[in-house]
């Protein structure tokens, strides 16, 4: 399932990057077919021959360069929804390309076949050799709708100019150029693919490298980095909206004996299996379980106050202790001692004062007698502690 999700974001964000570079490639395009028809008006004897027909090929021109301004691409990327919008404004825009193609390919077709229009073969063929090499090269994202433009604006006229009435040297020519074009479409299709492929590895190893920043590689919890931003932030939302934001600092108790007596793999796995649980129990939204170093974890618990987290905690705690870790070795329990806090837009004035209280709260805990919640509340002197649960 993971790997699905990973494999749709992946063909979205490849999706996206196809669209934002036929949106870029496609606003002046259209424009070059205009200007095009135009030379050709100017200085072929087209419009006087043909008035209507020259009218009527300009406005399709001008309608195809307008549609590709107008299509805006749509906003939004990342659901099933914006790939089925995306998808068609990439068809639409496909279409827009083919219909260019083909309307200059069949003037250049109509020009080859009327006596009439003689004069103007040569710039027409000219144009049709300049498109078909732009669509080549610049619109390369798909190999077979381009093959199909390229077919469209450039195999007509071709073909027609190996029959007999027409020059042999110039028909080879022209059959010589468009295997040239066919082979700048593969290459530049192969180039275009080949950078979105590197782009999206620097995108992934951007993003490996920002998780292992901020992520603890034994647990897979956020690192102390990673709690230090994270709890700034929320003590900066709280103090803007005035929300609850608890938290709680946890030290596995005797965690150096546990070590001693059974090596440091039991230990590494007796803190894998705690973070899991921990993990587990404080699984609300936007709630944040970290490792801060060593055996001593926290938690950031957002709009809850400070009764309902230590309840929470010392239902962790008894949980915790009900259970063996490691399945191999029955007998051994892991006990922990916690401490938490709320905090107070009065009495704290950053991040370092509500932690140093929570951390007194801990040491309290633990000097007690260990394997306990201990909560600070703020007192006229000062802050006292509250123990809400110990080892019975």
């Amino acid at each position: 399932m993971e790997r699905d999700l990973e494999s749709t974001g992946l063909n979205l964000r490849r999706l996206a990057q196809e669209v934002a570079e036929t949106r870029r490639r496609m606003v002046i395009g259209g424009s070059f077919y205009v200007l095009g028809w135009v030379l050709v008006c100017l200085f072929t004897p087209v419009v006087p021959v043909y008035p209507w027909m020259s009218a009527a090929l300009a406005a399709i021109f001008v309608g195809l360069a307008m549609a590709r301004i107008v299509i805006r691409p749509p906003g939004g990327v990342g659901t099933e929804t914006s790939a089925k919008a995306m998808t068609h404004w990439l068809d639409l825009q496909w279409i827009i390309i083919q219909m260019s193609a083909a309307t200059w390919g069949g003037v250049v077709f109509w020009t080859l076949v009327d006596p009439v229009l003689v004069d103007a073969r040569v710039a027409l063929l000219i144009g049709a050799a300049g498109f078909a090499t732009a669509i080549a090269h610049t619109y390369c994202m798909r190999f077979w709708p381009s093959m199909l433009a390229i077919v469209a604006i450039y195999l007509p006229s071709t073909l027609l100019m190996w029959t007999p009435e027409h020059d042999r040297a110039v028909a080879f020519s022209l059959t010589v150029y468009l295997f040239y074009v066919i082979s700048s479409l593969v290459r530049s299709h192969h180039d275009f693919h080949r950078r979105l492929d590197f782009e999206e590895e620097l995108r992934q190893q951007r993003d490996r490298f920002e998780w292992m920043s901020r992520t603890d590689d034994l647990t897979g919890l956020a690192n102390r980095r990673q709690f230090v931003t994270e709890l700034e932030r929320r003590i900066a939302e709280c103090q803007r909206e005035h929300c609850r934001l608890s938290l709680l600092e946890l030290d596995i108790d005797h965690f150096k004996q546990i070590n001693d007596a059974h090596g440091h793999s039991i230990g590494d796995r007796c803190l894998v299996a705690f973070a899991d649980q921990l993990r587990h129990v404080f699984a609300g939204q936007d709630e944040l379980c970290a490792r801060l170093g060593g055996e001593e974890f926290a938690v950031i618990v957002p709009h809850h106050d400070v009764a309902t987290t230590a309840e929470r905690a010392d239902a962790f705690r008894i949980g915790l202790s009900a259970v063996a870790v490691v399945p191999e070795l029955a007998d051994l329990r892991v006990r922990v001692s916690i401490g938490v806090g709320e905090f107070n837009t009065t009495r704290h004035g950053n991040a370092d004062h509500f932690l140093s209280e929570v951390d007194g709260a801990l040491y309290r805990a633990k000097g007690g007698g260990r394997d306990r919640v201990c909560r600070a509340l703020a007192a006229s002197s000062g802050a006292v502690s509250q123990i809400l649960g110990q080892h019975r």
